[in-house]
């Protein structure tokens, strides 16, 4: 809740409400979804790239039964038609797959119900060539920095001093110093 408050702050000062379109691009995780439904639910929803690859790469290696001279091939010709606006043949050829018993097979109808649930988000062209972002990147590259930065050697914080921190981290970094008493 207190992040969905804080990101609709931001989202609101950066700009929301003349919007005329929102994207929210996320790495499939329930959680995210359920943020969006209840902050933006108008916003479009977009899988993030990577995160949908990683999940392709584990249903290649599966089915192609971990050899990975045949799973390259197999997954960067549907990486492609994804990135490039075949995820209907994509997921058409996932939904066809043969699922066997083994362990492999458990693993292949874990992804393509991990695909088959994401379906709808998958839409890469067209969200590119509107130069949206199509990966969490950048964002998850600032997270990373931020982690090292308060989780140091040695470093240990209350939850208020965390806070604290980063409100004042933040507010070095974009110029909020207004937004600082929102800390204590």
């Amino acid at each position: 809740m207190e992040l969905g408050r804080r990101l609709h702050w931001e989202a609101l000062r950066g700009g929301l409400a003349r919007a005329k379109e929102l994207l929210v691009l996320g790495d499939g995780v329930a959680w995210i979804w359920k943020l969006k439904a209840d902050r933006w639910p108008e916003a479009r929803e977009l899988l993030d790239f990577w995160h949908g690859a990683q999940h392709l790469w584990a249903l290649g290696r599966a089915h192609q039964r971990m050899d990975e001279s045949k799973a390259k091939p197999w997954v960067e010709k549907r990486l492609h038609q994804l990135r490039h606006g075949q995820e209907a043949k994509v997921l058409n050829d996932l939904s066809t797959l043969k699922v066997s018993r083994s362990q492999f097979g458990k693993a292949v109808k874990k992804e393509m119900n991990y695909f088959a649930g994401q379906a709808h988000r998958m839409n890469y062209e067209e969200i590119a060539d509107r130069d949206w972002p199509i990966g969490s990147g950048p964002v998850e590259s600032t997270c990373r920095q931020d982690q090292r930065r308060f989780k140091g050697p040695g470093q240990f914080w209350t939850g208020r001093g965390m806070r604290c921190l980063s409100a004042v981290d933040e507010a070095r970094c974009n110029n909020h110093w207004d937004a600082l008493w929102l800390c204590a």
